[in-house]
């Protein structure tokens, strides 16, 4: 008998279900991902990739996968955020749908807009790859030639329009040989909609390429997002990844790493603000398979009122791959006595001749350094948000956009302003 025929499914789930049968989505693939989520259920704490982040009892609601809005309608969406990047060439997700608002792409950039191929497996840990397999509706497929040098930045952006939306979409990026390029990649809605966000983005990085890429969750406040950045890179590429995440009711955002080549360099750093009664978790997996790579993972987290973070950080080597340098780390502020954050760095290493650490650290503001600030005639609040603001820094420091680090780093003070 079907497992799935007994299980009792939650009020979140159930919705999920509904939203499928009256989209009257369709497709072998589709039908495969939704079968596994019903035959397995949501994730609870017992899969132990969502040890720290029981889906099954988060994700509550009811959706509705919308339909595609209309240009006025996606623009005046889009008009409430401005944008992070002055100049840049974006594409426009809306409810998960692609719109063309006629923005020319430089040189060496071709876009198609259609929903790229994916792969996905039936395991439940793979709940957020079913969620997009079965619901995407919109997406694109962006090849950056060879040799190209790309000056301008290219933007990927998501924003709800529908209240209670479900908007799914899928970005496949092919970056040629020795290329140079950037990408920003924003999710951005009004608080008050408690939409679902389930993006998946599929970067492959071929040889002697350098791509910088920047990721920032601002979701609104009620929002919901499930989201995976997968990446592979072939030999000699060379990718800066920074996540920024300051928005979410709930927030599991996956980032996959295949390294398949000698020679790669991968550098991530990212930015954890979580306040209120939101849950963020970062999940990330680095998989060195070949010899002579370095990775480095540096995460700076604020947890503060009733927040509940989570970072979980796999770095696995795979016995073939001899010499590699892999360091992580992963630091905290916690702000109140309610807040939560769990840290769970792991190291899986089946080669013999590498250089391998990782580290995590939960703490307090020092208070030989509050008092220090405010014995030099500062307020308490802005001392505190004065400190906050150093902790984070060393990850905007490092952005090599300078204008879009200043950009972000308004948007972490009016953050503090509010939570600190």
């Amino acid at each position: 008998m079907d497992s799935a025929l007994n299980r009792v499914y939650t009020e979140g789930e159930k919705a999920l279900f509904a939203a499928f049968d009256s989209a009257n989505l369709s497709g072998d693939a589709r039908d495969e991902a939704i079968a596994a989520l019903k035959q397995n259920g949501l994730p609870t704490r017992k899969v132990e990739a969502f040890h720290y982040t029981d889906l099954r009892s988060l994700l509550r609601g009811d959706f509705t996968i919308a339909h595609v809005p209309s240009h006025e309608d996606a623009r005046k969406a889009g008009a409430a955020f401005p944008r992070l990047v002055d100049g840049a060439a974006v594409l426009h997700f809306r409810d998960g749908h692609f719109l063309d608002f006629g923005e020319a792409m430089p040189a060496g950039i071709s876009v198609s807009t259609r929903l790229p191929d994916a792969a996905t497996t039936n395991d439940v840990a793979n709940a957020l790859g079913q969620l997009n397999m079965a619901f995407a509706t919109g997406g694109a497929c962006i090849t950056v030639d060879a040799n190209a040098k790309v000056a301008q930045t290219i933007g990927i952006a998501h924003t709800p329009v529908a209240t209670q939306s479900l908007a799914a979409s899928r970005v496949a990026i092919e970056v040629g040989s020795k290329t140079e390029c950037t990408f920003v990649e924003r999710g951005v809605g009004p608080d008050g909609n408690t939409y679902l966000h389930a993006p998946a983005t599929d970067l492959n990085i071929a040889e002697g390429a350098s791509v910088t890429y920047t990721m920032v969750i601002e979701e609104g406040a009620d929002a919901r997002r499930l989201g995976r950045l997968s990446v592979w890179l072939a030999k000699d590429a060379k990718l800066k990844l920074n996540v920024i995440a300051f928005g979410g009711k709930l927030v599991r955002q996956e980032l996959n790493f295949v390294v398949q080549g000698e020679g790669v360099e991968l550098e991530i750093a990212g930015i954890n603000l979580i306040g209120e009664e939101n849950h963020i978790d970062i999940t990330s997996r680095i998989d060195h398979q070949v010899p002579d790579t370095t990775s480095t993972e540096l995460f700076r987290n604020v947890v503060t009122q009733r927040g509940r973070g989570v970072f979980q950080g796999q770095i696995k080597v795979a016995q073939p791959a001899q010499h590699t340098d892999a360091r992580m780390a992963c630091n905290t502020l916690l702000l109140s006595d309610d807040c939560d954050f769990s840290a769970k760095p792991e190291l899986e290493i089946f080669a013999d001749d590498v250089q391998c650490a990782h580290g995590a650290t939960v703490a307090d503001i020092e208070d030989s350094h509050l008092f220090y600030l405010r014995a030099r005639g500062l307020k308490e609040d802005a001392a505190r948000r004065l400190l906050v603001k150093a902790f984070v820094g060393e990850v905007l420091d490092e952005m090599e956009d300078e204008a879009l680090a200043e950009t972000l780093s308004g948007r972490i003070d009016a953050w503090m302003e509010r939570h600190v």
